[in-house]
């Protein structure tokens, strides 16, 4: 929403949206910052960039908030994840769910299955490196990875960094 709204305002094209209103006062603080003399097209402008760039990383942040029940299905898998592979079934099973249920209740949420799980091995893989030290090895069987360089390239999908690079005083 945010991010639409800047975008917009930097191609003025805010026509009739009902929050053009703060987005005119964002506007003349932006025109104030700009030199007199030399004015640059609003699009180039650094400081609409950067908004722009902070608006959508905070609204994608608050996207990936698992709802009640996604940590709800959350705490089924935890205890799951050390014995190999978790399975939608399983989950649901464990939840007095039908597998079809499960899959239903997460697409109304926009999620998915996979999704769900990959999130929370995401969380606690970066939990178990980062605060608590564990060795990569033991974190890929906490986290039901079929191996070490499985969970090695999932946390370097989810980070940018490998595993022993986020460990704090190390180099990346």
């Amino acid at each position: 929403m945010i991010a639409g709204c800047i975008d917009r305002m930097s191609r003025d094209s805010c026509g009739g949206c009902e929050r053009r209103g703060p987005c005119r006062s964002l506007a003349r603080m932006v025109r104030l910052s700009e030199a007199p003399t030399e004015r640059a097209p609003r699009s180039a402008h650094p400081f609409l960039a950067f908004l722009g760039s902070v608006a959508k990383a905070v609204e994608a942040r608050a996207e990936r908030r698992p709802s009640a029940f996604q940590r709800e299905v959350e705490a089924k898998i935890v205890p799951m994840l050390a014995e190999g592979p978790v399975r939608i079934e399983e989950v649901a099973l464990a939840m007095g769910l039908s597998r079809q249920t499960l899959y239903r209740r997460l697409k109304a949420e926009g999620a998915t299955f996979e999704r769900v799980l990959d999130g929370l091995r995401r969380r606690l893989g970066l939990k178990l490196i980062r605060e608590e030290g564990v060795p990569v090895k033991e974190a890929a069987w906490r986290l039901g990875f079929s191996d070490p360089a499985a969970f090695s390239r999932a946390f370097k999908r989810w980070t940018g960094r490998s595993p022993s690079g986020m460990r704090p005083g190390q180099p990346g």
